[in-house]
């Protein structure tokens, strides 16, 4: 390519054929690559992807919509990616959708979400995938107002408002307060996050607490909620420093359940800080199974769920609402697995 042409390349509109000719392929081989198909050599990929930066050229989201009526755009609406549980799964999410070349748009704010439910045809999206937590999804399904819209919700919950994949907590949950009692536990406590008043808040909508409530019921043990101010940052030692009080002033269970990893990590650094032993005198257990929880001294038990399969799913689930809105309501339950480490074998 001489000089001059990469110029006249940044004064036009670039079109896939300029890139296909400049490159020596054909259009539909810059068409592949630019939507990250597989079934493309590396070294044909590496060629129209430079040439392609080389020529500014850039796919027009807003024209594809015009033109074909799908603007390749998924939006997923979750939680902020500070919580490592949302970046692993908009991590497999994200793999899904660029092997079929389709682009992610993130939604976190309730000004992201107006914009969406009030997006033109050409703006819009193809479909939503809504992982959240149940203020999430239910602002979203209160925002809603399109209902054709391809959707599909990645949560604790069922829905008859779209398809879903539920998370069902219960089995693995109950799988790990038993190995508790049967260690002799007496005192099995919870910690979750905010005030954890049964059963408004959460037995509406989640399997974990009212799986730890039904099982201290079936065993006579009381029940005891332990609950993590929410307005403390994540990363903050004040979560720490409000655990150590609670043991302090209320003596230490003897065993914990955890509402996710976070907070067993805090709970564990609160135990450790205060020289309670892991698991000869509490017993703990944690939810997600994040990578550093095998890496803790001792390890942490936590429940897993199979991320990759979830996404794959959810996934697949879109496309095919998308190629065809009228089928019956498509639904799936996913099983985590209990991942038994030191902190769980007293």
């Amino acid at each position: 390519m001489r000089p001059h042409q990469k110029e006249d390349s940044r004064l036009k509109n670039v079109t896939i054929v300029d890139v296909a000719e400049a490159a020596g392929v054909t259009a539909m081989t810059v068409s592949r690559v630019m939507k990250g198909y597989k079934h493309v050599s590396p070294k044909t990929r590496e060629k129209v992807l430079r040439v392609a930066g080389e020529m500014n050229y850039t796919v027009n989201m807003t024209a594809r919509a015009l033109v074909t009526g799908q603007t390749g755009i998924i939006a997923v609406i979750t939680e902020h990616l500070n919580h490592p549980y949302f970046a692993n799964l908009i991590h497999h999410l994200e793999l899904q959708l660029a092997s079929q070349g389709y682009v992610m748009r993130l939604l976190y704010t309730d000004e992201e979400l107006d914009s969406l439910v009030h997006s033109t045809k050409s703006s819009a999206v193809d479909g939503i995938i809504v992982a959240g937590l149940h203020g999430r999804v239910q602002e979203y399904l209160r925002r809603r107002t399109d209902e054709s819209q391809p959707c599909v919700f990645i949560s604790p919950e069922s829905f008859s408002e779209a398809d879903y994949i539920r998370i069902d907590f219960r089995p693995a949950l109950t799988e790990a307060i038993q190995l508790m009692i049967t260690a002799g536990r007496k005192r099995i406590a919870y910690v979750g996050i905010g005030t954890l008043d049964f059963p408004h808040q959460m037995l509406h909508w989640e399997g974990r607490p009212s799986t730890y409530r039904d099982e201290m019921e079936k065993a006579g043990r009381r029940v005891e909620l332990i609950g993590v101010n929410p307005s403390i940052e994540i990363d903050s030692p004040a979560r720490i420093e409000a655990l150590k009080d609670y043991f302090q002033t209320n003596g230490c269970p003897d065993g914990l359940v955890c509402f996710h990893d976070e907070i067993a990590l805090h709970v564990f650094r609160a135990l450790t800080d205060l020289g309670y032993r892991i698991p000869d005198e509490v017993m703990l257990v944690g939810c997600d199974d994040l990578p550093f929880m095998k890496f803790i001294e001792p390890p942490l038990s936590s429940i897993a769920e199979p991320m990759a399969e979830i996404c794959a799913l959810a996934w697949k689930f879109l496309q095919m609402r998308i190629a065809a809105p009228d089928l019956p309501l498509q639904c799936a339950t996913i099983t985590p697995q209990l991942m038994v480490r030191k902190s769980l074998l007293a």
